[in-house]
């Protein structure tokens, strides 16, 4: 706000309002009294700069991103912890103490939430990630480590683990203070069912739909942070929270958004300039935030758009061919529907 601003430019209209005709040259008492009052007023000028994203929060705000939100009781989601159930094979009479650590190729660990004993050479127990994270929904068998010897413990390995959910990122939290500011909730309208949702740790947007089948229903649809289907666990609970919070009398129904698999096959030509493996790379993570910013927001799928999307990438001088799902046609997201990249196949 005040870059034009400079401790000379000071100087100079301090030294052009004085009415007395004494000396202000370089080096004289004056100019070197007015050189250091300047300074610390442009100090106090540029420090006036903090204070734009203080008063006017955004993306860059930092803390004060919080500060504001308690202004208003939103408060910024924490992220949950993955659960996951294990099951065991060993020696029976084998005892699997409550608090015993598993873990994942990748180092992901996971706490048995009790004690458990082999029986007929097995035994299944719960378990929760010791960290926070999405990164922690891991699949089906790849916890199969154990972070200590158990002696009569043959094999450890896992059900899919649910749950798990990032913190909040300051984008998606100014996002909500916006919305609450601009879409003003009450007695139960379309915007409040909207900010109860997405107070619920792992959803990332809320489609609702008021008197969805007759007088007093409502329907909720739900994704997750990135855009796709929840795990029963968020639905549960943001049905939960909703239902602590709803109108008397209404009828509630929350479900997640369903999954549109999307598939893309290309024959393109490139130069020497790139690669196949880099355009392919390029490509999928452009249609990744593309079919991203159509969930909840737009209900076609645009050929020509993905085709200027591939086109664009540096080095890809023309395509032979480019199918989405097996056609050269617009796709249509129905509405309750939210598009996921499934595969994407790109060759020359």
């Amino acid at each position: 706000m005040y870059e034009d601003l400079t401790a000379e430019s000071i100087k100079s209209d301090l030294i052009g309002r004085l009415s007395t005709d004494i000396q202000v040259n370089e080096g004289s008492y004056t100019n070197d009294m007015i050189s250091a009052v300047a300074y610390e007023i442009w100090k106090v000028y540029q420090s006036l700069d903090a204070l734009i994203p203080i008063a006017f929060v955004d993306s860059t705000s930092g803390e004060y991103i919080d500060k504001r939100c308690s202004e208003y009781g939103i408060i910024r989601k924490a992220g949950t912890s993955a659960k996951a159930k294990l099951n065991f094979t060993g020696t029976d009479g084998t005892l699997i103490p409550a608090g015993t650590v598993f873990l994942t190729a990748d180092g992901l660990q996971f706490e048995t939430d009790e004690t458990v004993t082999i029986t007929a050479g097995v035994a299944t127990v719960n378990t929760t990630a010791v960290e926070i994270g999405e990164g922690y929904n891991v699949d089906v068998g790849t916890i199969t480590q154990k972070l200590i010897s158990l002696s009569g413990l043959s094999t450890v390995t896992n059900e899919k683990a649910t749950g798990g959910t990032d913190p909040e990122t300051d984008t998606a939290l100014v996002k909500r203070l916006n919305d609450y500011l601009q879409s003003p909730a009450t007695s139960g309208n379309v915007a409040h069912y909207k900010q109860w949702a997405l107070s619920v740790n792992g959803v990332g947007a809320v489609k609702v739909h008021p008197l969805w089948d007759g007088p007093g229903t409502v329907k909720v649809l739900i994704v997750d942070n990135e855009k796709k289907p929840v795990d029963l666990t968020i639905l549960n609970n943001c049905a939960e929270y909703i239902e602590s919070n709803r109108p008397i009398g209404a009828t509630v129904t929350v479900e997640s958004a369903q999954e549109l698999s999307v598939n893309i096959t290309a024959t393109i030509i490139i130069d020497s300039s790139t690669t196949l493996d880099i355009v392919k790379a390029e490509f999928e993570a452009n249609l990744k935030v593309y079919l991203k910013d159509l969930s909840f927001e737009k209900y076609t799928i645009v050929y020509n758009r993905i085709v200027y999307m591939l086109l664009d990438i540096s080095g890809v001088t023309d395509y032979t061919s480019l199918t989405i799902n097996g056609g050269t046609a617009n796709i249509t997201i129905a509405e309750n529907q939210v598009p996921v990249l499934q595969n994407v196949e790109v060759i020359t």
